[in-house]
């Protein structure tokens, strides 16, 4: 994969750190240049992210931020419509990948820039990448993404390497400033799970905005619904019915969190038709009914 664009008319041969594309799935290609880091803007669909050995769960609309060197799948069963961006540190300040690989030493400034990364270098148990956006961000990730993207491709004058880097800088202030005050909640897929189980698991986690019925299961993975479901609750701890809406529990709590999405279209999102039946598995999940959850946990309205 090409991970630098040269220029043409403007400043011949000189090579940029960075490339765009859009892209309907992700690639899972391993990239051999631990510099290389990694924006995927998701727009829609639904999916499994795998990062190494672990498996989670993807958001849309969401971004994901990755650093080179990690070995990330996207394991979508459904459609996925997205922008990427690869870049390299030095494209930011030269000195930037010393540091990240611990050869160098920096000042005040090199570290402020080191910090405007933190989404993309931190891991822990709270935080694997990936960062659920309200519409309005997305539009605005969107927008710095494609201008980077058509000024790298079209190279209108001169200016072309230093307007696409004040983009890039840009869009990582706006994705360090979603990154500090999202609250995470990871919740990675079962990873001790039987074989015969981790298709299931990973149709759940792709299709959760479908209509999914027992019958439907397993007539798909040849099985009868006994057999099923007693394997199901021995992998997860879960019927599968129930699996099934723990993730979309799991996904409306990172959306009311989150985002400033209508209660109308999170429900939309997450494959549940009645109020009803939405409010009171929220409340049995939470505590607390999606209007209060929001008023008490989003970031977002409290800013505001």
């Amino acid at each position: 994969m090409k991970l630098w664009t040269e220029g043409k008319l403007y400043h011949q041969g000189y090579q940029i750190g960075m490339t765009y594309e859009q892209a309907s799935r992700g690639e899972d290609e391993p990239l051999e240049l631990a510099s290389v880091f990694r924006i995927f803007l998701i727009r829609e669909g639904t999916g499994v992210l795998q990062i190494a050995d672990r498996r989670y769960p993807i958001f849309a609309p969401g971004v994901c931020c990755f650093q080179g060197g990690e070995q990330v799948r996207f394991l979508a069963q459904a459609p996925l419509r997205m922008k990427r961006l690869n870049f390299m540190p030095s494209v930011l300040n030269a000195r930037l990948e010393a540091l990240l690989n611990g050869s160098g030493e920096g000042g005040t400034s090199d570290y402020q820039d080191l910090w405007v990364l933190e989404s993309f270098t931190d891991r822990s148990d709270s935080y694997y990448g990936a960062l659920p956006l309200d519409p309005a961000v997305v539009k605005r990730a969107e927008e710095m993404m494609e201008a980077i993207g058509w000024n790298l491709a079209e190279q209108p004058d001169t200016y072309w390497p230093c307007r696409s880097r004040s983009y890039l800088m840009e869009l990582l202030f706006l994705i360090r400033q979603v990154y500090q005050e999202t609250d995470l909640t990871p919740y990675p897929l079962p990873h001790a799970v039987s074989e015969s189980i981790k298709p299931v698991v990973t149709y759940l986690h792709t299709h959760y905005q479908e209509k999914i019925r027992l019958e439907h299961l397993t007539e798909l993975f040849l099985v009868n619904k006994t057999t099923l479901n007693e394997a199901f609750k021995k992998s997860t701890g879960y019927s599968v019915i129930s699996y099934l809406n723990h993730i979309r529990m799991r996904m409306a709590d990172a959306m009311l969190r989150n985002t400033t999405l209508p209660t109308t279209e999170i429900m939309e999102l997450i494959g549940i038709q009645d109020d009803a039946h939405f409010i009171r598995n929220f409340r049995k999940h939470s505590g607390y009914s999606p209007a209060e959850y929001r008023n008490q946990y989003c970031w977002m309205l409290h800013q505001s």
